[in-house]
């Protein structure tokens, strides 16, 4: 029952969210374009299936995944270039830990993009995914990429 109430917050399938996240990834010039590492930031409230599409769907197209928790993220997240928020993970640890360390942050929850809790996300617009850009998120970041504002 979490798992379903969870996956209806993110109205794009984590599958299409991959592949569309590994595009954008393209326009940010601090993400190296190969060996990209990822970490997904999961809680407590996470159930376990939604936390392991979500690493399935990143490692099946190239990158690199890892999990943690939000109170392992400092140690887990050495050398990652994005941190993933998933449902239900600690919020405040990734927005402290990708501004400290200048990491990208995404998720598929678009209004934490729309709010500034992540840099990007993605949404369903007249069911086609959308990228929802967050460009002060970004600054905050540290990220190079000017050209994605041309996606929002």
């Amino acid at each position: 029952m979490a798992s379903a109430l969870l996956a209806q917050e993110m109205p794009v399938p984590v599958a299409v969210q991959a592949r569309y996240f590994k595009k954008v990834f393209v326009y940010d010039k601090t993400i190296p374009k190969d060996g990209i590492k990822l970490l997904v930031v999961y809680g407590d409230a996470t159930p376990s299936d939604v936390k392991d599409e979500i690493i399935d769907a990143f490692n099946s197209i190239g990158i690199k995944t890892t999990a943690a928790k939000g109170a392992q993220i400092a140690t887990a997240g050495a050398g990652v270039n994005v941190v993933y928020f998933a449902p239900g993970g600690d919020l405040k640890a990734v927005k402290e830990f990708c501004k400290s360390n200048g990491i990208l942050s995404i998720s598929g929850l678009p209004n934490l993009a729309n709010n500034g809790d992540v840099s990007i996300a993605i949404n369903a617009v007249n069911d086609a995914p959308k990228v929802v850009v967050n460009p002060d998120r970004l600054k905050t970041e540290k990220q190079d990429a000017a050209d994605l504002m041309r996606l929002r």
